[in-house]
């Protein structure tokens, strides 16, 4: 049996803080918030892959909020028009239906980012979709030219779903999920580092959430400019 590597056991690491010199030198150039991520996954992944580590510590979490999304998480890809005129909306739907024209054939007359993609979008998410979209998308038969809908900005489209794919936890939906969450993990821990405005050279201790595995183990690294190893890009 594999046993876990022991960075996933750490709950804490410490950070210290750049000299005034290389603090201001940072500062000036925009670059304090990509040396703080690079710094701190440089010391989350010390023997083990960023990408072990983020699996151990979220997880749990991405899982979680795998179930209560459900059906949010789902991938749709669909051809669309929209026109600020009801009237040609209509008249594309009832076209479209008796299959004299296609969407790729009316796309250049639509607005709209399928505008440049030939009619289709996605796939798409069906939590990044708006309203009354997303409600749309979810009720409708693949194939079926619907009839034009009126959004809430004073235009109007016409749909047509083409395929649907299940969020699965497994692949790239499961990994998704987590470097979502770890990403937001990162970002919200370096805003609290900066708005604590450590003294320069002082020693900062970061908190990181429980891993799957001995959430109650603790270990303490350090840190000295200059940083190396895993690239953040923010």
């Amino acid at each position: 049996m594999n046993q876990p590597s022991p960075s996933h056991h750490i709950s804490s690491i410490s950070l210290e803080w750049p000299s005034a010199e290389v603090l201001d030198a940072l500062e000036s150039t925009q670059l304090l918030t990509l040396w703080l991520g690079r710094t701190i996954e440089r010391l989350i992944a010390v023997d083990c892959t960023l990408e072990e580590w983020q699996v151990a510590h979220f997880s749990n979490q991405a899982h979680d909020q795998f179930l209560e999304k459900g059906s949010a998480l789902d991938r749709f890809c669909f051809s669309v028009l929209q026109t600020k005129d009801a009237n040609l909306a209509q008249e594309w739907a009832f076209r479209l239906q008796e299959g004299d024209v296609s969407f790729a054939q009316l796309a250049p007359l639509s607005i709209g980012r399928s505008r440049e993609t030939g009619g289709r979008l996605g796939p798409l998410r069906l939590e990044d979709l708006d309203a009354p979209l997303d409600r749309l998308l979810l009720r409708i038969t693949p194939g079926v030219i619907q009839p034009p809908l009126q959004l809430g900005n004073g235009r109007t489209i016409v749909l047509r779903l083409d395929s649907r794919q299940p969020a699965q936890w497994d692949g790239n939906d499961r990994l998704d999920l987590i470097q979502r969450l770890y990403r937001r993990w990162l970002t919200d821990t370096i805003k609290s580092l900066q708005a604590g405005e450590p003294k320069p050279g002082s020693t900062c201790s970061i908190p990181l959430p429980c891993a799957k595995t001995s959430p109650h183990c603790r270990f303490l690294f350090r840190t000295f400019w200059p940083p190396s190893g895993p690239s953040w890009n923010g």
